[in-house]
C-alpha cells in the first residue's frame, strides 16, 4: 500500500505494532494529548489484544508521520455494528499531502469488512479543528449531533479530592 505524494517521498500505510509508542508519542502531542511513551505503549498493547480494535500508522522512510485508531462497536440504533474513528492525526509538516485521507480510506475499509452500517468521529469544537472539520466534511461526513462529556474522577483522583477536602476541614 505504498502512496506516492508528489514530490515526497514514498509512504507505506501498515499496522501499528510494539515500539512505535516512541514515535508516536510526538504525534499525539501534535493532537492535543500529550502522554508519556509507557502510557501510551500500555494503551496500543491493549487495543492491539482485541479485534473490535485497530490502529494504522503511515510510515516514511522509517518516521511515523500518521495514525489513526479505529474500533467496532456494537449498536442498538440499527441491526449492524458501527465503526468510530477515536483517534486520527497527521505530522504537522505532512498536513496537505493525502495521507490523512489514506488513513481515513483504510479504516473506512475496515469498517466494510466488518458489515458497518456507519463510521463516526468527534472532533472539537475549538478553532484549531476548524480544518478538520473541512477535511471531514470533504470526505461526506456529516455534522449530525451535539456530542456532550462529562470528566468522572478514578478512584485515584477521588481518594486524592478527598483527602484534600478534610484537610481543609481541619
Amino acid at each position: 500500500m505504498n502512496e506516492n505524494i508528489g514530490d515526497r517521498a514514498e509512504y507505506q500505510i501498515r499496522d501499528e505494532m510494539e515500539g512505535d509508542a516512541g514515535q508516536l508519542v510526538e504525534l499525539f502531542v501534535q493532537l492535543g494529548y500529550p502522554a508519556s511513551q509507557e502510557e501510551l505503549s500500555s494503551r496500543l498493547t491493549a487495543l492491539r489484544g482485541s479485534e473490535d480494535y485497530a490502529v494504522r500508522v503511515a510510515e516514511q522512510d522509517g518516521k511515523l508521520i500518521g495514525m489513526i485508531a479505529f474500533h467496532r462497536e456494537r449498536a442498538l440504533l440499527q441491526p449492524t455494528c458501527e465503526v468510530r474513528v477515536m483517534a486520527l492525526v497527521v505530522a504537522e509538516q505532512e498536513r496537505g499531502s493525502g495521507i490523512g485521507s489514506r488513513l481515513l480510506v483504510e479504516a473506512e475499509e475496515w469498517a466494510r469488512e466488518q458489515n458497518a452500517s456507519y463510521m463516526r468521529l468527534n472532533s472539537g469544537i475549538r478553532e484549531e479543528r476548524s480544518k478538520a472539520h473541512v477535511f471531514y466534511m470533504s470526505h461526506d461526513y456529516n455534522s449530525g449531533s451535539i456530542g456532550f462529556s462529562k470528566k468522572l474522577l478514578t478512584d485515584h483522583e477521588q481518594q486524592s479530592a478527598n483527602k484534600n477536602n478534610s484537610s481543609k476541614s481541619e
